[in-house]
């Protein structure tokens, strides 16, 4: 959970609008034995929301409840679907009573109402979480319902300047130049696309657009924040913004200096954009101060969770665009709600109004079956990977696995193809096997003393897994490799730090630059001493082991830490047992993370589970945004 205290959650409630019953007027409701029977899966914070309410004057079910909503929260639900509650949770006879029980409390109230929890037909949420969603919605159709803008059509022509004619399917429409389009009509889009789509190719040019406008009409430029959920996204979005810039300063028609002047020379995470810190959850920037930005771009937005997409929302001016670009099929993020994929699927895939296509004009290649909702004309999915193509082996495993089809993903995985190996088995022996071959590759990190080289050798391949306890664990694996090493090469594998030592920082820290997700490497120094590399925006940096902040050995890294990375070679292991995280995105998410090779080890069941099971978060966004235009 975003907020990670009993106050966080309930102290948004002016004092006037608490419930009645106090402390010094409300009856002590034991929580009994039963109830304190089904606390399987609770976490120490849902019990002690059980005990406040009690001594708030909850009856027993309602007590419960409050425990409830909290652990829907922390499974990454905004709310608890009444008529869904495990039965380990809740027994069947207290949920049939836990309605009437709810409608009665005094501590229970109906949207537009401020009590702590908040219950909405079969809905029941945190009063904060109910805010969050409601206000969410209500930006956005607001940010939607800006009239949209003159776009010169011409400019984006695939063959006259910014986007190239695609040379095998000269007719196709590009939807990158549609992407653009999208984006400098509306004040609210999103981009989405696979791996290698081209996602900030396309921004890159947009942003040209932009700027050359105004500089052509004398005015001054709009003022660009570019954004990421986290330290390493950011990284690497301002990495593939100056490559793109750079790309375009082969057109003689680019004045790359001109252009480069207002392109952002940073990115930073949402947390820095908008000013929050670790003492508070209220950002610096909100609708009362709202950012000064006239076009704020997130990358990887899928990995932006509810709280953090209604605040990020909330502070963009009325006139200013906000720009999401991210892969609606990836994971969603760790917290609670899948914001990205809900506004993704209410839209569909490149259904626009019959107005927004008369627009377009030949920027679609035929028309389409006119859409009427109205997110329809703000969503752009990304059609063609440069990364892997569609036709390849990946490209073909990944389209298989996000439609579900198990048949045709085992049949890739068992044919036998050159960039595609798999092993049916990840039990302890198959694991104890692949880790002898992965200690052989890793020997080169300890027989380098050249960081650059080590550095890139860790950015040629990697092993994803699914979970970080068990034999097929991110934690089991790295220690495993460092066990092979250290026998070969005669070091102490229970030693912090030895030659060699690959690490992944797990928090940001704005003292060093060093965020979640930065990737080094341990190496002696011509003195003997130990020094952690790390490639960053201004070249190699060497820190001294006591100054990263919390970090982990990397010879391993969950599917979920990986997000935003790419590799050469990607090692995906599945545990050979059932676990809530074997789903399709986490499937396709550590698929994709390869450019070349993708090698699997999972048992059948586990593969059948994985590309069989959707990721099912329960929130009413998507109902919320399905406001519907009159077809036009």
């Amino acid at each position: 959970m975003n907020e990670s205290s009993t106050g966080d959650l309930f102290d948004s409630a002016p004092a006037e609008s608490k419930p009645a019953k106090t402390h010094e007027h409300a009856t002590e409701t034991p929580i009994d034995a039963v109830a304190l029977a089904e606390d399987t899966g609770l976490s120490d914070l849902d019990n002690a929301l059980t005990h406040w309410a009690a001594r708030h004057g909850a009856d027993r079910l309602v007590a419960r409840a409050f425990a409830l909503a909290s652990w829907a929260v922390a499974q990454g639900h905004t709310c608890l679907a009444l008529d869904a509650i495990p039965t380990g949770l809740m027994s069947a006879a207290n949920q049939a009573e836990l309605a009437t029980a709810l409608a009665a409390s005094e501590l229970v109230g109906e949207p537009g109402e401020i009590k702590p929890l908040i219950l909405e037909n079969d809905r029941l949420y945190l009063q904060r979480y109910h805010a969050y969603e409601t206000r969410l919605a209500e930006r956005l159709r607001e940010l939607m319902a800006a009239t949209p803008n003159p776009v010169n059509v011409a400019t984006l022509k695939p063959g006259h300047g910014l986007f190239p004619t695609d040379t095998d399917s000269p007719a196709a429409t590009n939807w990158q130049a549609v992407a653009a389009f999208a984006a400098l009509r509306h004040h609210f889009t999103v981009i989405s696309g696979g791996p290698g789509t081209g996602k900030t190719y396309t921004i890159v040019r947009l942003l040209r657009v932009l700027i050359e406008a105004a500089l052509d009409k004398n005015e001054t430029p709009p003022l660009i924040a570019l954004a990421a959920p986290t330290g390493k996204a950011a990284a690497r979005m301002l990495e593939s913004v100056r490559k793109g810039l750079d790309d375009m300063g082969a057109d003689a028609n680019f004045d790359t200096a001109a252009v480069g002047e207002h392109i952002p020379q940073s990115a930073r995470t949402l947390h820095r954009l908008l000013g929050l810190t670790g003492a508070t959850t209220q950002p610096r920037f909100n609708a009362d101060n709202p950012l000064p930005y006239d076009v704020v771009i997130v990358d990887e937005a899928s990995m932006v969770d509810l709280p953090m997409m209604a605040k990020l929302a909330d502070a963009i001016r009325n006139d200013a665009r906000l720009i999401l670009l991210g892969d609606r099929y990836q994971l969603a993020s760790v917290e609670s709600g899948s914001v990205l994929a809900e506004i993704c699927s209410n839209a569909g895939v490149n259904r626009f109004t019959a107005k927004q296509q008369a627009a377009a004009g030949n920027l679609l290649a035929k028309p389409m079956e006119s859409a009427n909702h109205a997110l329809a004309d703000h969503v752009v999915t990304l059609q063609t990977s440069r990364r892997f193509n569609a036709d390849s082996t990946i490209g073909r495993l990944a389209a298989a696995v996000n439609a579900g089809d198990v048949e045709a993903a085992e049949a890739l995985l068992n044919a036998g193809h050159d960039d595609l190996a798999y092993t049916p088995r990840s039990d302890a022996a198959a694991i104890s096997q692949l880790l002898d071959g992965l200690a052989e590759d890793y020997a080169r990190l300890i027989e380098t003393t050249d960081p650059t080289l080590a550095l890139a050798q860790l950015g040629r391949q990697c092993v994803l897994t699914a979970v970080r306890k068990g034999t097929a664990g991110s934690e089991t694996i790295n220690a495993g490799i460092t066990e092979r090493l250290a026998r070969r090469f005669d070091f102490n594998p229970a030693d912090a730090w030895y030659h060699g030592r690959p690490v992944m920082v797990r928090q940001n820290d704005y003292r060093t630059g060093l965020y979640n997700g930065d990737v080094g490497i341990a190496l002696y120094n011509e003195f003997g001493q130990i020094r952690v590399w790390f490639m960053g925006d201004h070249g190699l940096r060497a820190f001294l082991p006591s100054a990263l902040p919390a970090h982990d050995s990397v010879y391993a890294m969950t599917i979920h830490k990986s997000q935003g990375s790419e590799f050469d070679s990607v090692t995906l292991v599945l545990p050979d047992y059932d676990v809530p995280v074997l789903t399709r995105e986490l499937f396709y998410t550590g698929l994709t993370r390869t450019r070349a090779r993708l090698v699997v080890f999972a048992e059948g069941a586990a593969l059948r589970l994985a590309v069989g099971r959707r990721i099912t978060r329960l929130s009413a966004l998507s109902s919320r945004t399905s406001i519907q235009k009159k077809k036009i």
